[in-house]
């Protein structure tokens, strides 16, 4: 998507909150997602949404500014058109999903979920966008890019200015999630890391982000640094095993059932 043809819109063209903008809004949106951004409209978290920057199968992010004309991402989990399949084993001991419920309440603990992991991250240092605020299926957050651009994927960046000093960030940042928030990503790849700069890392969908506790944490951990260390050897003239990764994260060496993971690639 070219991202430059987008401007921000007259105030003329800005959307007015009457009717007409309902019902343009209902032809993406469910009501009770419009009634959400509404509420935060209303609370002054967000003053205009623009345009998609990213779409996937759960969620799909739009490009935002606050009444102060700070940048935001606002993630809006869809409801009644994702399937919100394979989630049973990052929800083992959430309470929040053992019950039966209906789509509509498990998107919305699906979003506390991603919020909740984004604000444990990002008090522990890691490099995640800031966690803004959360209403219903609508997660408001910092966003990374410039200028309404967001910045591009790990995947699909081919150059970066300095590789060594971006994979220590990124080993750092598992490191402190393990250590400080007690959290594994769990499903981190090229594909949820941003570049912005072509140098500094950002993590994101957090919403699959498990305890240390959790009885697979071990081996989402041991897929993490895989994804990492695999990716970067395209960068690096050498990177790191993965097992040493692994052992000064946890203090511990990979057993064999930890490092079993990989063969389900």
């Amino acid at each position: 998507m070219d991202f430059e043809e987008f401007r921000e819109p007259t105030k003329k063209e800005r959307r007015i909150r009457d009717y007409s903008y309902r019902k343009a809004l209902e032809g993406v949106f469910d009501a009770k997602t419009i009634e959400a951004i509404e509420k935060l409209i209303a609370s002054r978290v967000i003053e205009d949404i623009y345009y998609p920057v990213s779409t996937g199968k759960e969620a799909d992010v739009y490009y935002a500014k606050s009444p102060k004309g700070e940048e935001l991402a606002v993630k809006i989990y869809r409801i009644h058109t994702s399937a919100f399949k394979k989630i049973d084993i990052y929800v083992i001991q959430d309470k929040r999903f053992q019950a039966r419920k209906s789509p509509i309440k498990q998107k919305w603990a699906w979003a506390r979920r991603e919020f909740k992991n984004l604000k444990l991250a990002y008090n522990a240092g890691v490099h995640v966008p800031k966690p803004i605020r959360l209403f219903r299926n609508v997660l408001v957050m910092q966003f990374i890019g410039r200028n309404g651009t967001p910045a591009p994927q790990l995947v699909n960046v081919e150059e970066l200015v300095n590789p060594e000093y971006t994979f220590k960030v990124l080993i750092n940042d598992v490191k402190l999630m393990f250590q400080k928030a007690k959290l594994v990503h769990a499903d981190l790849s090229p594909f949820n890391i941003l570049i912005l700069d072509k140098k500094e890392p950002y993590i994101i969908d957090m919403a699959q982000g498990v305890r240390v506790s959790h009885p697979y944490a071990l081996q989402f951990l041991y897929r993490d640094i895989h994804h990492i260390v695999s990716f970067f050897k395209g960068f690096l003239d050498e990177t790191p095993d993965i097992d040493d990764i692994f052992e000064e994260i946890t203090g511990e060496k990979p057993s064999i059932l930890v490092k079993s993971i990989l063969n389900e690639l």
